[in-house]
């Protein structure tokens, strides 16, 4: 994800450990950033926390970063990064929130060669 959005450690810090923020991680600018992993093909539905949802629907600044093909030899690894998925995808609750329309998303997509 740090590479796809050109950031180092300094600009982005991981929020993985903390209960509640709603996020993965916060850039300086105060963009919050959700990372969604996957080992091979990218779903085109994916599951939101009722915290991500909060602060996917509060923030002007969320963005969604879905990576997938991380398990060797069965896709590129691809990071897609969408800026406030809720206002441009479909949603619906269920517990947790299903949000759909990944792959077809206005996004970028940042394709990266194996280092194999």
């Amino acid at each position: 994800m740090r590479t796809a959005l050109a950031l180092d450690e300094t600009e982005l810090r991981d929020l993985r450990a903390q209960h509640g923020p709603g996020a993965d991680a916060v850039d300086e600018l105060a963009r919050f950033y959700e990372l969604k992993t996957y080992s091979d093909a990218k779903p085109d539905t994916i599951q939101l926390t009722p915290a991500e949802f909060q602060r996917a629907i509060e923030s002007d600044a969320f963005f969604l970063v879905v990576v997938s093909g991380l398990e060797a030899g069965t896709a590129p690894v691809t990071v897609q990064i969408i800026l406030e998925p809720l206002k441009h995808l479909p949603y619906r609750p269920s517990g947790n929130v299903l949000v759909s329309g990944i792959r077809g998303a206005q996004s970028l997509v940042c394709p990266f060669e194996s280092t194999e």
